[in-house]
């Protein structure tokens, strides 16, 4: 089996993959565009928030980078894909600019027998309608689907203990290959391989199962608040308890947030309004996440606070990566201190600095 890998962008995802493969044997090469990101890798010198990474990377000994597109295309077969997707607006819903880039400039070169695997997160339909075209020209080439599920913050983590892989298949033989990488990784892990085009409806499936999840359990939350003698925890614990329901992500707490969940909901509302079908349960999970937080602000404005400190306001709890994007934490600090609220945040420096280049002096800051 081929031990070299290539992995095209070593960000935040694309080196805590690259870093979990050289651990389990393989040789790996990444590309970035950014020379001195590049240089950093190779001189070990690079200092990452997300958690392992910086260990990880000193104590390797088979991963190295590039900004060399030809180099990483000569180096493997195996071409992992992990750009940035970012939000956008319209019918998309996420901008393929910098994924469609790459996919040209590797049709531009005209490789052959290779097997080019997206990792990042796609709209259902991309892979089949314009991945395959972009790739035209190079022969006996495939194009799989192959997103992670991963928290970011816990994304090493997250890597060596999915609860499943799943692969969006461009061929059996590819399907087979990322088999063989995964369970080299992770043995009794749960392989889940399908059409590329299934696996981009499962990738945003799971999501909004998620998400709803997360709703419905703060609105019995909110019930529980608002109904004499009852307990939320109580409550959802109970209901967790079921089998057929399960305790994850069944308590109650803030809303969801970040840059994966909401707009994967979205997205998948948006796709199956696209298909003639009526996007129900993801435009209710997205309206009840934001009553959520509304009913949350008008609970403690209600009861006449004056000041208030708001700890850990990272998009998930016990996070010390600075992301921010949709955290509701902030959106509850934000109405409290336009509501005349003297609102402290309190966090991680690194965190702090992301808040205070976003809202200025709207709130006042401490360190922990």
């Amino acid at each position: 089996m081929e031990k070299n890998i290539s992995v095209i962008g070593v960000g935040r995802l694309g080196i805590c993959v690259a870093l979990v493969l050289e651990k389990f044997g393989y040789n790996v090469l990444g590309s970035d565009v950014i020379r001195e990101y590049v240089d950093s890798i190779n001189n070990k010198t690079l200092v990452s928030p997300e958690p392992s990474v910086t260990d990880m990377l000193l104590q390797s000994k088979n991963f190295k980078a590039t900004t060399s597109l030809e180099e990483i295309l000569t180096f493997s077969d195996t071409i992992f894909i992990y750009v940035a997707t970012p939000s956008s607006g319209g019918e998309k819903h996420y901008d393929h600019t910098s994924l469609g880039n790459v996919l040209s400039s590797i049709n531009k070169l005209r490789v052959s027998n290779k097997h080019i695997v997206i990792g990042c997160t796609v709209i259902p339909g991309y892979c089949r309608d314009v991945a395959n075209f972009l790739v035209r020209d190079c022969q006996n080439t495939t194009v799989s689907y192959n997103p992670e599920f991963i928290a970011q913050g816990d994304i090493v983590n997250g890597i060596l203990k999915a609860d499943f892989i799943l692969i969006g298949e461009g061929s059996v033989e590819a399907g087979d290959r990322l088999e063989k990488i995964y369970k080299t990784v992770s043995p009794e892990v749960s392989i889940n391989r399908m059409s590329p085009s299934s696996a981009e409806i499962t990738k945003l499936g799971v999501n909004c199962f998620i998400t709803t999840k997360v709703a419905f359990a703060n609105m019995i939350g909110d019930l529980a608040d608002v109904s004499p003698g009852s307990d939320k925890f109580d409550i959802l614990k109970a209901i967790g308890s079921d089998s057929r329901i399960g305790q994850k992500y069944l308590k109650p707490g803030y809303g969801f947030g970040g840059p994966c969940f909401p707009r994967d909901n979205r997205a998948l509302g948006g796709y199956i309004k696209k298909m003639g079908l009526e996007p129900l349960i993801p435009e209710a999970t997205d309206i009840s996440n934001r009553l959520h937080t509304k009913f949350q602000i008008d609970k403690l404005l209600e009861s006449d606070i004056k000041e208030i400190t708001i700890s850990g306001v990272s998009y998930k709890e016990n996070c010390r990566v600075p992301i921010i994007e949709e955290s509701q934490k902030l959106v509850i600090a934000k109405k409290l201190a336009e509501s005349g609220v003297k609102v402290t945040v309190e966090d991680y420096p690194n965190i702090l600095h992301n808040v205070m280049l976003e809202y200025g002096d709207l709130f006042t800051y401490k360190c922990l």
